[in-house]
């Protein structure tokens, strides 16, 4: 009996050591998308051990007909920096105004480690509707519900078809290994949906983590992404950073704003952290953006405005410009003064909720969707409610557009035929 329990026990051991032995590299973050263009994205994933990896992908209607991936790409495995951990693989080449799928697949000595599918866009042509989610503060929860997945996993489920997820900043509580990984096991559905866009808020205080995990548009700055810039079809978003403390930074994003807002894009969108306006009873405004950053966006006719860091919900106008504070992505709600700022048309405490924004030829249209509300320490799912919904025509200046541009044709027109009259009279 002794001899069989030790040939047991080892047998055992044995048994787990060799389960020890036989390893896998797993996903840790991803994968997930950034930087889009017209035709080129990001992929990007963190994986345990760092491993070669295959980008499997291909347009949308391909998969859906015959589950094809006709396109690869190989991706060696991450830098020794562990620094920069997260591997990025660039897809270029792609068909502009199409919709793709991908795949991420591990290669080790011990086969291989498929992704779940994954999707994007890449950018839309002039004059067809453009749709994107925008979210923020998405920081760290400590009640037994994990929020941050409620508000990911509805955005995820969300029938628009997303060109993109903007997030105002505040990703997460802290830039530590601890918080990016709940950040990403919370919001993995949401991540595989469209590219991921974000802004800095002050809890990534600027960290090489925020850098190291996400490719954004063009830009400037610490590694070209504190700041930047997206041109998408009929639609211009500038991501700013408004964490910074030198002057000088200022500057540099308000000559980047006017460049960026200057253009002939319809809808223009502008997303950073802090409120320029808010009637939030522990933050408010008073960060002077009113001053730095106003009157720009009234001269380049900005549409809308996203701000986080209040975590409430409220609708601002100033000077025909929108204001959005949107600080509901899973951070504990925070209440609103009794007062309100001036300007103020909508606001609500209590929920967790994201924006889902869409444009067209048409104008703009903002629903604001809660998914859960938080009463008296009660948290409670929201199905179906809406706490605000906007619409915004065509500007005034795009009709006056059309109107000089009509006025011009005229003219030519006009000048052509007399051009022709005085040939023949001669």
């Amino acid at each position: 009996m002794k001899a069989m329990g030790q040939r047991t026990l080892i047998s055992v051991l044995l048994t787990l050591l060799s389960g020890c032995t036989v390893f896998s590299a797993t996903f840790v973050h991803g994968p997930y998308s950034g930087a889009p263009s017209e035709d080129s994205v990001t992929i990007s994933w963190l994986c345990s051990p760092a491993v070669l990896a295959r980008i499997e992908y291909g347009p949308r209607a391909a998969f859906s007909g015959q589950g094809a991936l006709p396109y690869s790409l190989a991706a060696p495995a991450t830098a020794e920096d562990p620094r920069y951990p997260t591997a990025h693989a660039l897809l270029g080449g792609l068909l502009p105004t199409t919709e793709y799928v991908y795949r991420v697949v591990l290669i080790d000595e011990e086969g291989e480690t498929e992704s779940p599918i994954g999707s994007f866009r890449t950018e839309a042509g002039p004059g067809e509707p453009v749709s994107f989610a925008v979210l923020a503060d998405t920081q760290w929860q400590l009640e037994e519900a994990n929020v941050l997945e409620l508000v990911g996993d509805a955005i995820a489920a969300d029938p628009t078809p997303f060109d993109f997820v903007l997030h105002a900043g505040d990703v997460i509580e802290s830039p530590s290994s601890y918080y990016w990984d709940h950040w990403f096991s919370s919001f993995g559905e949401m991540l595989l949906r469209a590219p991921f866009l974000p802004v800095l808020g002050n809890h990534e205080r600027n960290h090489r983590s925020y850098y190291d995990a996400f490719s954004l548009p063009p830009g400037a700055g610490k590694d070209d992404e504190q700041w930047w810039a997206l041109h998408w079809g009929d639609v211009v978003v500038v991501g700013l950073d408004t964490n910074v403390s030198r002057v000088a930074d200022y500057r540099a994003q308000q000559d980047w704003a006017r460049e960026h807002l200057s253009g002939p894009e319809p809808h223009k969108f502008v997303i950073f952290h802090h409120p320029v306006f808010s009637s939030d009873a522990f933050h408010g405004s008073g960060y002077s953006y009113d001053l730095i950053y106003h009157p720009i966006f009234v001269e380049h006719g900005v549409d809308i405005v996203f701000n986080g860091h209040a975590h409430n919900y409220e609708r601002i106008a100033r000077d025909g410009i929108v204001y959005l504070v949107v600080g509901g992505g899973g951070a504990t709600p925070r209440p609103l003064a009794e007062e309100h700022v001036h300007g103020s048309i909508v606001a609500a405490e209590g929920h967790h909720f994201y924006a889902r924004v869409a444009t067209s030829l048409t104008g703009i249209s903002v629903d604001i969707v809660s998914v859960a509300e938080e009463t008296d320490g009660a948290l409670s799912r929201t199905p179906d409610l809406l706490i605000d919904a906007l619409r915004i025509p065509p500007s005034q200046r795009e009709g006056l557009r059309l109107s000089l541009g009509t006025l011009l044709a005229v003219a030519v027109g006009i000048l052509v035929a007399l051009l022709v009259l005085h040939v023949l009279r001669r």
